[in-house]
């Protein structure tokens, strides 16, 4: 483009340069009010299975106050691997724990339940300030 083209542009920015910064500058404040945004305002979590499979041990109650990093639900699931042509199962008990701090406030499945991909299996209320 030469720069008779680009003084015809319809553009704030003096340079290429200028809108490459405007759009970084842009982008970082999305970034940053989507942040506060689910920190702040956002005040339910709704906790899914990640996987297919079957809750063995559900490890809080309704009312519990959950730390980061604390053990919520066992479940079992099958694993599969492919071995010499062959696809192998098998079933493998996993744990889940919880990435924000926060207070347990409804359980959607109970142990025994199965559950698949996506289903709700509890609700937590996260502390302000933490991102969910």
């Amino acid at each position: 483009m030469s720069a008779e083209d680009k003084s015809k542009k319809l553009t704030v920015f003096r340079s290429d340069r200028h809108e490459d910064v405007g759009a970084c500058v842009f982008a970082a404040l999305a970034t940053a009010c989507v942040l506060i945004y689910m920190a702040y305002f956002i005040d339910k979590v709704v906790i899914k299975a990640p996987v297919d499979g079957k809750l063995t041990e559900m490890k809080v109650a309704v009312g519990d106050i959950v730390k980061q990093g604390q053990a919520i639900y066992t479940y079992e699931t099958v694993k599969k691997k492919f071995v010499e042509g062959k696809i192998q199962e098998s079933k493998a008990t996993e744990t889940f724990k919880s990435k924000v701090p926060g207070k347990v406030v409804e359980l959607q499945k109970k142990p025994g339940d199965s559950f698949k991909r996506g289903n709700a299996l509890l609700t937590v209320e996260h502390e302000k300030g933490t991102l969910p």
